[in-house]
């Protein structure tokens, strides 16, 4: 039976390089869903990680509409979390048994956790909206208003619930941003009119404005008011930011927090800004940064081959490092999978990207994304 695990890195303990208090570099397993049908199955999945020398499983504790639903589970919804709450519909609990088997075999667990689409069984006026450039209309989103009191406050309670489990740590989802044309929810129209004694319109965000012919942004240029959103934007959710760490240690106070962000935050910060509201201050309040270096998307991004993506990721690795102040708190994860078709990229692309990180410091995280058994033996060399 073919097993599809989805992981982000393996290395064999021989090769696996240690920080100044002899910790080991975090070499993790990102499991995004497995075909393993009962615990016993999904234990022997644990000790090839373990042989492989990944020392971390992170672990999907949500399922979103669309989302897989593990195959050991005994699903009980449709959509929600893994774990005990009464703050969100319940999948099945399976981040107790899951995070017991991989202590078994001497693995670290983290959670990992979506925050703007926790909004499995909400009510009320929670969700935000966006502006759509192409009719010029606002429309609400699946997604939670991030200055709504209320949303938070649920958000931090179902967060205070996944840390009572004996986890080691959480890694937050890549939906912790605000796109350039989100935040209009209606507790972020009257926020906005208290903070800056104006109404809170799109319109005023930009002074031009091109669209393709599928209504994508073609160009658009952006005014003093967008930078002023956006960086009032980026303050709220470095707010919020440490009250979901707090509220996370309040229960389990060694829980170690890490974000997923876009490597443009260390590429282009200003387009980190515009586009995702994330800054580097952001970033600096977490344990770790898990910067989405995929080589593959920035070639299609960027129009640039191989050896310059490969480049790129080095010199993105060196600033999150003078980012974060150590390697060791900085996770550089490389794609293995075409987003578009799903196809397996070429183990000489993975190799040559792992080795361009490497270069840069032993010491920080390498992450491969995602790995469905396939042969990166290469990699114990």
């Amino acid at each position: 039976m073919r097993y599809t695990i989805v992981f982000l890195f393996l290395l064999n303990f021989a090769t696996i390089s240690y920080s100044q208090d002899n910790t080991p570099a975090i070499r993790a397993a990102q499991v995004f869903h497995s075909e393993a049908t009962n615990y016993i199955e999904f234990e022997k999945e644990i000790i090839h990680m373990k042989n492989l020398g990944i020392n971390t499983i992170i672990f999907r504790v949500f399922g979103n509409s669309g989302d897989r639903i593990y195959k050991f589970a005994n699903p009980k919804s449709k959509v929600g979390v893994y774990f005990k709450t009464t703050r969100s519909p319940v999948i099945d609990d399976l981040l107790g048994n899951v995070t017991t088997l991989a202590h078994k075999h001497g693995i670290k667990v983290y959670a990992w956790m979506t925050t703007r689409h926790a909004t499995y069984g909400v009510v009320g006026d929670v969700f935000d909206q966006e502006y759509v450039l192409a009719d010029k209309q606002y429309r609400k989103i699946p997604k939670l208003d991030l200055f709504n009191d209320k949303a938070i406050w649920d958000l931090e309670n179902l967060y205070k619930d996944l840390a009572k489990y004996p986890i080691d740590g959480v890694l937050i989802q890549d939906d912790f941003v605000m796109r350039h044309m989100e935040g209009f929810g209606t507790e972020a129209r009257i926020s906005y009119a208290n903070t800056f004694g104006k109404t809170l319109d799109a319109q005023n965000m930009y002074s031009d404005l091109e669209l393709k012919t599928n209504g994508r942004v073609k160009r658009i240029v952006y005014t003093d008011e967008f930078w002023q959103f956006q960086g009032w934007k980026n303050k709220r959710l470095n707010y919020i930011a440490q009250k979901l760490i707090a509220a996370l240690r309040e229960t389990n106070l060694k829980l170690e927090v890490a974000l997923n962000v876009s490597y443009e935050l260390f590429y282009k910060p200003k387009n980190a800004l515009s586009w995702f509201a994330h800054d580097k201050e952001l970033a600096r309040k977490f344990n770790y940064v898990a910067v989405m270096a995929y080589q593959d998307q920035m070639m299609k991004e960027l129009h640039i081959n191989l050896t310059q993506a490969g480049d790129l990721i080095a010199n993105n690795t060196r600033d999150a490092i003078s980012v974060m102040g150590t390697p060791e708190r900085v996770i550089m994860k490389i794609q293995t999978m075409d987003w578009d078709n799903r196809e397996e990229l070429p183990l000489r692309e993975i190799r040559y990207i792992y080795e361009k990180v490497e270069s840069v410091s032993p010491d920080v995280g390498i992450a491969l994304v995602p790995w469905e058994n396939r042969d990166f033996s290469f990699i114990k060399n």
